[in-house]
């Protein structure tokens, strides 16, 4: 396989003045671009993953968990990578996560015709995938701050929150279509593809990113340290970080993982369909990507994300509420989609605002990072739970159990917290 080039290519003649509008930033239009291809190829592969697993290998439900586990593993490497990509430039790693992304998933449906795909493997896939995954995820969001201005991180941030609604909104009903005409496996092929037009558009950047700070020569340990103490000691990223640990195992972890299964054979609805309420939510998240700036700069970011909370979350209950008649079961399950779809976008781009903003530059990587494994990390534990006593007592109970703790926790860690109050965006500490 080619190597991507991982040096900067020369820009010629001084540096370009900051584009008034990032409409007109070529590079972050790349970036974007780049981004939203693969969003959507990744949904393609939320939905034919498990399907796969659970459907053509007949996985079981404590299988089904341990997929899920695996796939969110890799992400107790949030604290190093978060120090490690703070040492070095971000656009190789962008480049070099989207290769191995494309390689990983490519070999599925080729193990597919050549009848040798397993479970094993596909555990393999999803475990690669997620360190590649928690790798890109990081040096994406420390790279943002140095593509655009800091009066246009608010709105970059929004239309990448944007592209992900959108991949949200068409990926699902794209693969409930390829997967009603073709096989599951070979469906996975599109993100693989997505991916390599990612690392296409990444080569393409031409601004030079600024060397990384010098290495102050501290140990890992102590840099992790530092990245978590600074986020234990901030009064509004603190109750974020202990809110996203919570909603992280109940949700992430448990719901998630139960999702397809319980909505299959606990809620009645056929696989077909699956895609399609999945892209309700997808909708509901444009709509909310769309408001999610209106609403930082008008009722503030704070009261914007604790009330996005409140009402994404109380819809999360109605997971374990549909059944009936299938279009009862269906509309309930649409709907709950549509809230959690548009609450989400609106809480993450005011949060990641809030993040950056509020965090100095040189501990954004560790920071973000320790905020993505506190918020993720649990994610994993969650899914084996989810397998485990789900194979032993049923999906419903575990599914209702999971939906209400992870709903109402973390609006009361929010409601005590400055959050609801905070109108203004907080700013970095000067640094000297």
């Amino acid at each position: 396989m080619a190597s991507p080039p991982t040096t900067e290519p020369p820009t010629p003649g001084p540096a370009a003045a900051e584009p008034p509008t990032l409409w007109k930033n070529r590079d972050f239009l790349k970036l974007w671009s780049g981004e939203s291809l693969s969003l959507v190829g990744s949904q393609v592969t939320v939905l034919a993953m498990p399907i796969v697993a659970y459907l053509w290998l007949n996985a079981s439900v404590a299988e089904m968990g341990v997929l899920g586990a695996l796939s969110r593993l890799p992400m107790v490497l949030f604290f190093v990578v978060g120090v490690w990509v703070d040492r070095m430039r971000r656009r190789p790693v962008l480049i070099w996560s989207d290769v191995i992304r494309a390689f990983m998933l490519a070999t599925v449906p080729l193990l597919f015709v050549m009848d040798l795909l397993t479970l094993w493997w596909l555990y393999a896939v999803v475990f690669v995938m997620g360190v590649a995954g928690v790798l890109f995820e990081i040096a994406y969001r420390s790279y943002l701050p140095a593509l655009v201005a800091p009066e246009h991180l608010g709105d970059g941030n929004s239309k990448l929150q944007l592209s992900d609604s959108v991949s949200k909104a068409v990926g699902p009903s794209l693969a409930g279509f390829l997967i009603a005409t073709r096989s599951a496996p070979l469906v996975i092929l599109v993100d693989a593809v997505s991916y390599v037009l990612s690392a296409a558009f990444l080569i393409s950047i031409r601004k030079r990113e600024d060397p990384p700070p010098p290495d102050s020569g501290g140990s890992m340990i102590g840099a992790i340290r530092a990245g978590f103490g600074w986020v234990m000691s901030h009064p509004v990223v603190r109750p974020l970080a202990i809110a996203s640990a919570v909603y992280s195992f109940f949700d992430i972890g448990i719901l998630q993982t139960l999702y397809i299964p319980y909505v299959i054979d606990g809620a009645g609805v056929p696989a077909g369909w699956v895609g399609g309420v999945l892209a309700v939510g997808g909708v509901g998240a444009v709509a909310g990507a769309w408001l999610s700036v209106r609403l930082m700069k008008g009722v503030g970011p704070g009261p914007t994300m604790f009330w996005s909370t409140v009402i994404g979350n109380s819809a999360l209950i109605l997971v374990p509420l549909a059944g009936g008649p299938l279009w009862l079961a269906i509309g309930v399950l649409a709907f709950s989609q549509l809230l959690v779809g548009l609450c989400t976008q609106v809480f993450v781009v005011n949060n990641i605002t809030v993040l950056q903003s509020a965090t100095p530059r040189e501990l954004v990587g560790r920071v973000i990072a320790t905020i993505w494994a506190m918020g993720l990390v649990p994610a994993p534990i969650g899914a084996l739970v989810a397998g485990l006593i789900g194979e032993a007592v049923g999906m419903w109970p575990v599914v209702l159990t999971a939906a209400v703790i992870g709903a109402v926790v973390p609006m009361i860690v929010l409601a005590l917290s400055p959050i609801p109050r905070m109108r203004e965006m907080p700013q970095a500490p000067a640094t000297t």
